[in-house]
This record gives C-alpha cells, structure tokens and sequence, in this order.
C-alpha cells in the first residue's frame, strides 16, 4: 500500500523545532565568552514580517559581527594578503620586463626622475632647457609633479598652465589640491600667478549662468583646495562674445520611460531643433546661421549610455559620430577577414561564402546550390569560384605572391587591389555611414600594422595566419573600437570624460540622474601630514577598504558606519567634488546653447545632478533670473519619442575609376640583381690559394662571414692567433663558426690581401664602401662595394662571391656578375672616379678573375 502522505501539521512541529534550536544556539553564542566564528551571507538587517520573533536572537548576533576578534583578523589577514600579492604581482611584472628588455609608461616616469638626480644629467639639461611648459597641470599626479619641480630647477623659466575647475582624472591618480599647494610653494620665492579672466567661447547669455551656477558650486571646493593662497577668483569668466539674438541660452528637455524610451526622445528633441532652423552662431565665419546636426554635441556619462544614444539616433536615420566597439564585427571588416582567410587558405569554403553572401548579397540557397553543383561536377575542391567570381579570381592571384609579401602589404592588396573599398562605399546607406565604413577598413590596415610591431617585440615571424589568429585575441579591447569619421554633418555622441577641450554650438547634457559610485571602496593614495614641495611623493600612503558587502547598501550597520566614519566622508566629498567638475566641464563645452536631457522621474538624492545644481538653476519656462538680477532666455519642454522616423537621405556612391595595375621599375635598384652585359668578357684569371673547406650549404650565411673576415684584414691586419681568435668571433656572430674553421677564414683573407699587395700595389684600399647613382629614368642604384683599390692607373673594383662550385665554372659565374660589376663602375665614374678594372674573387676557392667591360 502506498505510504500515508505527510500531516501538514508534522512539517510545521519540525519547522517548530528547527527555530527553537537556531534561537538557542544564537543565545549561547551571544552569552558565551568564548570565541566563536559564524560564516554567513550578509543579509538585511530585519528578516521577514512572519519570521521577526523567531529571528530576533539570529539578527542580534548577526550584526555584531564586525566586532568579534577572529572575524577582524580575517579581514586583516585579507587585507594583508592583497598587499603581498600585489607586490609580488609588480615584482614579477618588474622581473618580466627586464627579461625582455621591456619598459612601460610608469618606468619612463620613474627612470627619468632617478636620471634628474644625476648630476651629468642635470649639467646637460641646465644648459639646454629654456622654458619648461607645463599644460594642462590640473590634471598633475604627484609622480609627475616630482619630475615638473625637477625640471622647473633646471630651466631658465617655468609656465604652469591649468583650470583645477577641470581636474576629472582623479580616478587616475591625479590629485587636484597639486595645483594650488605648488602654488602656495612657489609664492614663497619669485615665482608669479595669472589668470585669463576672459571667455571667447560662450555667448554672455550662456556665461552669465554658468558664473552664476558654477560660482556657488565650486565655492566650498575651491576654499578647501587653496587654503589661505590669495588666489583671484578663478571661478566667474568675462563674456567676450555678445548675447545671441535670438532663442534660449538654457533649455530643460524633460524625457519619459526607461533609459531606451528616453534617448529615443532625445534623438526626436534633436531632430526638432534641426528642422526648427534654430539660430546658432558659425565658430568660422562667426555669421549667425541655421543648426545643423554637426553643431551638436550629446554628452553621456559611461560609454554604454554612449552607444544607447547613438543607436537611439541610427534607427531615426540621424547621422552622428561617436567610436562605437565591434570594429572586428562590422560588415565591411567582416568582408576584408574573408578574403584574407581565402588568401591564405583556398580550401576555406566558409570564406567563399560569406564573400558571395557579403560582396553580392547573395541568399545561402544560391551559394549553396553553385558549391553543390561544384561538387557534383567533380572539380578540384580548393579552386571553387576561383573561375567564375571576380574576387575569388583576383584572391587566387593574390595567393601566389603573399608568401613574399608582409601581413600589412597583403591586406593593403585586398582592401585596394580585390575592390573591397569599391564594394563596400555602395553599401551606404548614407555619406556619413559610407566614410565610416571606410575609416573601418582604414583602421583594419592599422590593426595589420599593431600586429607587426606585436610580432617584433615578441621575436615572432608576422605571417598572415598569425595575424587572423591574433584577430581572434586582440590583446586590448581598444583594437576593437571604430573609428570617429571627423568630416561631414553628423551629431557627436561622446562621454563628458572625451569632450574636455572640445566645443560645439550646442551641447546636451545627459545622464544627469546618474548615481556615481563612490569612491569609498577604492585604492587610492592620500596625503598624511602637510604637502613638501621638495618631497612630493613624501607622506603618501595606499588605502584600501575591501568591500564585503557586496551590492547591499541598507540594513548593514558596519557598511554605514564605515561610510560615516571621517575617512568616508573624505571619500564622499572627493567624489561628489570631481562630480561637480566634470559638470563644470561638459556644460562649458557649449558655444551658443547649453540643453539639459533629464528624467521625468522624481531624481534620487544621490544623482550627479543633485551634487551641483542651485534651485534656481533648471529653466522651467521661458526666461530665468539669476540670483545676480541678471535676466536669460530659457526654454522648457516635454519630448516624447514617437515611431515615426526620418527617412533615410539620398546617396550616391562616388568612386574612383577602376584602372589596371600598372608595372612600374623599382624605385632603387640594387646592383646584385642586375642583368648580366652583353658585351662582357673575361680577362685574366689568377688562382692564389686553396679551396676553404665547408661543412653546410647555407651559402648566404657563410658569404656575409667571410665578407666580414676580408673587412677585418684589411682595416686592421693582425698577426697569429689573435686575428685567428678574431675570425672566430667573427663567424660566430653570424652563427656559421660550426660551417667553417676561423683559421682556414683568416688565412684566406691574409692570402688574398698580400695578393692584392704584391700584384697591385694599391695607394689605398677601402672596404664596404657604400654607393648610390642616380639613374635617368628617376631610378636609383644603391648598394656596397665590397673592396675599392685605389692605383697609380685608377680604381680597382673588386667583388667577393663565396661560390663553392670548381675553377672549371669562374667563367661562367663571373660573366653572370658583369652587370652588378657594371653598376660600380658607372656610380663610380659619375662621381669622377677612373676606374681601372673590375674583378670577382672567389673566395672559397680562391681565385681572382677579371671581367673586361664593353669588351666589344
């Protein structure tokens, strides 16, 4: 019989049960003086309604955790073991750099402040630096400021340039009390302050909200960083440009739904300001004109929010720029990849494909039919449409000289010589997304070009499988980013971090609901004690607080209490702080009109907009007075995004007109690859020594040797085992000391140099002498002449060959070279030298034969 189903009332005495146990044993650990351990997963502080009375001895114990012995040794153990793992993590960094002979950017910085310590250095530095620059100082770290002070000592005049307003780096190490406390170092010697008081970039309207804005932000941040320095107010600006005519300085564009619904009404406030013709001031030819969508600017504070945007503004058939990720994914990238992988592997079906599918536009029925119909025919698989698609015929051309040619030379040749470029600016569908396209295929050649410098520094060969597979594991993500098309009538979309030192007619802030995260929970250095202008590494120390708290922010009283504990505070404050400036810079990118894209929703009391904002300060109809009396033009409005989009523009694909590939002469001719002369002959033939014996084939690598050997003879002849022991080294370094003997080396280059002597008697001999002729069809000749005899009847020219073939063939080899031998002598005789007879040395098995020039 089946077993009798469970009571109800079973389960909950079990339930019953299981609760007493837990509140007794909680009671025991609270009353015991022993230590104990709990390992828990933070929750809320308060459980469920149903569940507080059984709880409440859980909960009590719970959240005193952070008080107990063994639970804060852990966490300093914790603390303890990043610290050791980050310094053995640089240690190792360290030892791995040196072993490759490697620096980064924060070795520079630290070997050149080491090398400023050194008194060569300084002498050399002192007599040579006049004026020291510094721009942009705001933006100073103290490593930096070590090396400015430095240098300032040195040269004979010192600018410090900078708007601590705009210090937005401070999550990089910048620290913005730098530039007021060197200031109040400096003024206690000679050293002088200025400000540029006047503004050239905003219209007076726009200026005076700004000042007005900005002047009660900034105060508290600007009297806490410069202390008791006599700085002249460095907030308020005077206006240069006059009021605009017409239209609001400052206008509030209120936007409903989520972050999706909101940028699409923001693309549709866009769009109506455009169509509009609202008035905006030329920043060349300062005439009052008409919007346009590359007068405008949208700021976004992450780069997510960046692409929402920017998508929000391609599916309303707006342009805009912006560098958007998925370079590597994007059609025209994904094209040029399938010809390099047909180039370098025709069996590659799946390559062929896509370039039939991307190229043509082909549907798969049709590529799959002619691949099966390939098949059926029994035709040579790797050959497939290799005859009857252009770019698969122009590809198998292409594969038959990439085995000689450099990654970068054969994508050059895809993207320009297979049409590539062709094809992808009729794709469109726009002017500005068909100069995107191309930026893209431009940026993919630059890849081709990282990856060589990748495989040199790594001493690996750059082959073109290497660079598809280092495609697929970029070794940044910024590989991956677009690039931004700079020409042409397109909306910006960037971050407020990107738009510093930039400025646009209008600006439209966005994102100002965004609730920065605090930088409580961050490594970063701090200043203990006062700042040296002498020292200004000294006193610095790195903190860290781990946050085991996760995402859970209420309900846990030891977060709370480390967020309201004074070093909290600093941490808050610093933050809210750079919150400000960055405000202060995105809003002061704009020329003419300065446009806030806010939530409808209620604001949270830690939104980036509360960190700023006055009461005053948001337009909420159509002029706004300013606490200094002074009245603006503002606008306020409410956009709702709608499902009717801008068609898409007229375009029509312009392009060059396709010409064959010309053949032209190489640029520099090199005399070794010259064709042999006609009317060459052979003159006299002198053997004067014994035959080298060789132990490898690898004939170059031996030529260049004894090259080397002959060079050494002559330049500075030496006697015994020490020019033997120079041979040695010789041949060693270029790795042929296992293929021949030093000694057999030494004594054919003595042979040949006292032949030399004896027979000719030379006034001078120089060795690897370099020569270059200027041909007359813009051609050059460049090469080096291996040995030069100066006599009392002109030059000799002699050549060395490392042939091992028999006597029986100096004829032959020597004729072949008449043309290289022929080459010398006419850069020589352009150059005024008589030359006297041109020879071939056979230095492996020694001999000497004359080749007689124009013997005819």
């Amino acid at each position: 019989m089946p077993a009798e189903p469970r009571k109800p009332e079973d389960t909950t005495r079990k339930t019953r049960d299981f609760r007493e146990l837990l509140v007794e044993s909680a009671t025991a650990l609270r009353d015991s003086d022993c230590p104990w351990q709990v390992w828990m997963r933070l929750s809320a502080a308060a459980a469920a309604k149903a569940s507080t009375a059984h709880a409440s001895y859980v909960s009590e114990v719970a959240l005193l955790y952070e008080r107990h012995p063994t639970f804060q040794r852990d966490l300093g153990d914790f603390v303890r073991g990043i610290y050791d793992i980050a310094a053995d993590t640089m240690a190792q960094f360290e030892r791995l750099k040196r072993a490759h002979g490697l620096i980064d950017f924060a070795d520079i910085e630290r070997l050149m402040l080491h090398a400023l310590d050194q008194d060569v250095v300084r002498e050399r530095l002192r007599a040579e630096v006049e004026l020291l620059l510094v721009d942009e100082f705001q933006d100073t770290n103290p490593m930096q400021l070590a090396l400015f002070l430095k240098l300032a000592a040195l040269a004979d005049r010192t600018i410090f340039v900078g708007d601590v307003k705009q210090a937005i780096y401070e999550f990089r190490g910048c620290d913005p009390t730098l530039v007021f406390a060197t200031l109040k170092g400096l003024a206690t010697g000679n050293a002088e302050t200025d400000k540029l008081p006047k503004s050239w970039r905003s219209q007076a309207n726009l200026l005076f909200y700004l000042n007005e804005l900005f002047s009660e932000a900034l105060k508290d941040d600007l009297d806490a960083l410069k202390d008791d320095l006599p700085v002249a107010d460095v907030i308020t600006l005077q206006a240069k440009r006059p009021p605009l005519p017409a239209g609001p300085a400052v206008a509030t564009w209120h936007l409903s739904g989520r972050l999706q619904e909101r940028c699409a009404a923001m693309a549709h406030g866009i769009e109506r300001l455009v169509a509009a013709g609202e008035r905006v001031v030329d920043p060349d030819s300062k005439d009052i004109r008409a919007v346009r969508y590359g007068d405008i600017a949208v700021l976004a504070r992450t780069n997510a929010h960046v692409e929402e945007i920017a998508q929000a503004l391609r599916q309303r058939h707006l342009p805009m720029k912006m560098t958007l990720a998925g370079l590597l994914t994007t059609a025209e990238v994904a094209l040029a990849r399938s010809c390099l992988r047909r180039v370098a592997d025709s069996a590659d079906t799946l390559a062929t494909a896509e370039i039939m599918a991307l190229a043509d536009g082909s549907e798969p029925e049709r590529w799959l039919t002619d691949r099966l119909q390939w098949l059926a025919d029994d035709k040579e698989s790797n050959a497939w449409a290799e005859d009857s698609h252009p770019i698969a015929t122009r590809l198998a051309k292409l594969r038959d000289e990439s085995a000689l040619r450099s990654p970068v030379e054969v994508v050059a040749r895809v993207l320009n010589s297979v049409d590539i470029r062709r094809i992808v600016a009729a794709w469109g569908p726009d002017d500005i997304r068909a100069a995107q396209r191309q930026k893209n295929l431009d940026a993919f050649l630059d890849l081709a070009v990282e990856y060589e410098k990748h495989a040199a520094a790594h001493h690996d060969p750059g082959t073109l499988t290497g660079f598809l597979h280092w495609l697929e594991n970029p070794t940044s993500p910024d590989l991956d980013l677009q690039p931004v098309v700079t020409s042409g009538d397109a909306v910006h979309v960037l971050t407020y971090h990107r738009a510093k030192g930039l400025e646009w007619p209008v600006v439209i802030c966005a994102d100002f609901d965004y609730q920065e995260r605090l930088r409580t929970w961050d490594v970063r250095v701090e200043l203990l004690g006062e700042f040296d202008i002498d020292a200004p590494l000294a006193n610095r120390v790195i903190r860290y607080w781990p946050n085991i708290f996760d995402r859970r922010k209420k309900g846990v009283p030891a977060r709370a209490a480390i967020e309201g504990s004074d070093e909290g505070d600093r941490c808050r404050e610093r933050t809210l702080a750079e919150q400000r400036r960055l405000a202060y810079v995105g809003m002061t990118r704009a020329r003419d009109r300065l446009i806030f894209a806010l939530s409808d929703a209620k604001l949270r009391d830690d939104a980036w907009l509360q960190s700023f904002v006055q009461d005053y300060a948001i337009p909420q109809g159509s002029e706004l007075k300013l606490p200094s009396g002074q009245t603006i033009p503002t606008q306020c409005e409410t956009i709702q995004s709608t499902d009717e989009h801008r068609p898409p523009g007229s375009y029509r694909p312009r392009w060059f007109e396709v010409r064959e590939r010309k053949q032209h002469p190489r640029r520099f001719v090199q005399p070794s690859a010259a064709a042999p002369v006609a009317d060459a002959a052979i003159g006299k033939i002198t053997e004067f020594g014994q035959r080298i014996k060789l132990r490898g084939d690898r004939m170059t690598d031996i030529g260049n040797g004894l090259h080397a050997v002959i060079a050494a003879e002559f330049v500075n002849p030496l006697r015994g085992n020490a020019a033997i022991e120079r041979s040695a080294g010789i041949l060693a370094g270029h790795r042929i000391d296992a293929l021949l003997e030093a000694a057999d080396a030494t004594t054919m280059a003595q042979r040949f140099r006292l032949f030399i002597n004896e027979t000719f008697k030379p006034i001078r001999v120089d060795v690897e002498v370099p020569v270059r002729h200027e041909l007359g069809d813009g051609r050059s000749v460049a090469g080096f002449v291996d040995l030069l005899a100066q006599t009392e009847n002109g030059w000799l020219v002699i050549d060395h060959k490392s042939s091992p073939q028999p006597k029986s063939t100096w004829r032959t080899e020597a004729l072949a070279h008449a043309g290289q031998l022929t080459a010398y002598r006419d850069a020589l005789a352009a150059a005024g030298y008589v030359v006297a007879g041109c020879y071939i040395h056979f230095a492996v098995t020694g001999g000497l034969v004359e080749v007689l020039l124009d013997a005819a």
